[in-house]
């Protein structure tokens, strides 16, 4: 299976949906479905009945998964009234230990984790 290249803890910038133009950390990521939960981000409200174990019902909110394809991994941060930039994200051997390291295309710099 090929490496993720957004990961847990990462800062995203979201590309598409009802939440564009925010950016929020990643608290988990879903290979198999190729989705992320975002950081208060798609925020909905989920209710539980009440059961035997649980005898008063309640209402949750809950982050809940988006896609991958509309988040990308935050360049720069925008100053006040000006927008944030995103990047993709591509894979280089590095020089001196030969490991695999994630570096940012638009701005041709490498991440550290």
């Amino acid at each position: 299976m090929a490496q993720a290249k957004i990961r847990k803890n990462d800062m995203v910038l979201i590309i598409a949906g009802k939440d564009k133009g925010k950016f929020a950390s990643v608290l988990s990521t879903n290979t198999k479905n190729q989705t992320v939960i975002l950081k208060e981000v798609n925020m909905k409200t989920k209710h539980h009945k009440p059961s035997q174990e649980n005898t008063e019902g309640k209402i949750e909110r809950k982050e809940f998964p988006i896609h991958v394809s509309n988040v990308a991994y935050l360049a720069k941060k925008g100053a006040e009234g000006q927008h944030s930039i995103g990047t993709k994200i591509g894979w280089k051997l590095d020089s001196k230990s030969g490991k695999k390291q994630r570096f940012m295309r638009k701005v041709n710099k490498t991440i550290t984790a």
